[in-house]
């Protein structure tokens, strides 16, 4: 088949829907599939292997239209078998397109972008897509309850990881001693932007932990990695609470550093509510680092419905704490506490055969 991908971006450094586009390009180009690709913050040119297209270029105020603009005029001249946008944002060009010229298109949910305040083009592009793949069953709820979606064509597609990048190695002595922790403190760690519009994730509820966390577990280190403007508020917060030395705010960290951050960690914590799936619990597991995560939205699929890992109420203080304590007691399977055991067992369920298996199904070739 011949595809086209629209996605926010394809290069440099990116969440889960980065992280998810370049997955689905992978997957079907590996597939045999003629795929070009459209990422709207990229620059043209290539990304290894594909043809890329990009509205980086332009100014911010033109880069919507622009992206929206090439690739409708691309989807006319090349005439693809079908497009597959990761961001419903593109659902309304989409639509068009479909419209103008007949090609059927795919959208992909994957959380909080889904939502009863969504222009009305994006969910009438979403009632009229072909495919919506949903990353978890929480998102193909959110989904359904926009009204006037057949549920047969709502069809879940998990994330997945580079289980070769993200695999268990030794902890980092450079990060230790960067971030001045001691040999005898368990390393907490949680990954997150720290932007108002992402408090869901839960990280002000960990630094709400500290305090009494410290009386149960002994000596510890919360690291926190990610930059935003929320971040004064979190610093402000481990002050108020007087929990300052207990957690290091260690900003933005490159690609090339992330799974050595997981394998620092004798537990990785995101009590979300409201995620659509969570892929850094997959990176951080497939690290051989255990998890505790909230059991109210896609992070239960992520965590294979607590199999994979602890699933806690993530509003509830002692609940958050108490999953922190199971972690580090080592309270469960033990083949969560062997990192080579933890990272076979997320391979299996979430690895890329899984998700391409899974691709093959919804496009043969």
């Amino acid at each position: 088949m011949k595809l086209h991908i629209w996605a926010p971006a394809f290069t440099g450094f990116g969440g889960g829907i980065t992280v998810f586009s370049r997955e689905l390009a992978l997957g079907l180009k590996e597939q045999g599939h003629d795929v070009r690709l459209f990422g709207k913050h990229d620059h043209s040119g290539s990304w290894p292997g594909f043809q890329l297209w990009g509205a980086g270029h332009y100014a911010t105020s033109l880069k919507t239209p622009r992206f929206a603009a090439g690739g409708f005029s691309s989807a006319v001249r090349h005439r693809p078998d079908h497009i597959l946008s990761t961001h419903v944002n593109f659902g309304p060009a989409a639509h068009v397109v479909k419209r103008v010229v007949g090609t059927p298109f795919s959208l992909v949910a994957h959380g909080v972008d889904i939502h009863p305040r969504l222009p009305r083009r994006t969910i009438a592009s979403l009632r009229a897509a072909d495919r919506i793949f949903a990353v978890s069953r929480w998102t193909r709820e959110r989904v359904l309850a926009l009204g006037g979606i057949d549920p047969a064509r709502i069809l879940i597609l998990p994330n997945t990881m580079d289980e070769s990048r993200f695999a268990v190695g030794p902890k980092p002595e450079m990060l230790a001693a960067r971030y001045g922790i001691g040999p005898k403190e368990k390393i907490i760690l949680s990954v997150a932007r720290l932007d108002a519009t992402e408090r869901y994730k839960g990280y002000d509820r960990l630094v709400r932990t500290l305090p009494k966390l410290e009386k149960e577990c002994g000596p510890f280190r919360f690291v926190l990695v990610g930059e935003g403007e929320d971040r004064p508020r979190a610093d402000a917060l481990a002050k108020i609470l007087g929990v300052e030395r207990l957690i290091t705010l260690a900003g933005f960290v490159a690609d090339e550093e992330l799974a050595d951050h997981y394998r620092l960690a004798d537990a990785f914590v995101m009590p979300s509510t409201g995620e659509g799936f969570g892929i850094v619990f997959l990176e951080a597991m497939s690290c051989g680092t255990p998890v505790v995560a909230g059991n109210v939205d896609g992070s239960v699929d992520a965590l294979a419905d607590g199999q994979l890992g602890v699933l806690v109420d993530p509003e509830n203080i002692d609940a958050i704490i108490a999953g922190i304590k199971r972690v580090l007691t080592c309270d469960g399977p033990p083949w969560w506490f062997n990192r080579a055991q933890l990272h076979d067992e997320v391979v299996a369920r979430f690895g890329r055969a899984s998700f391409r298996k899974r691709l093959r199904e919804f496009f043969p070739t």
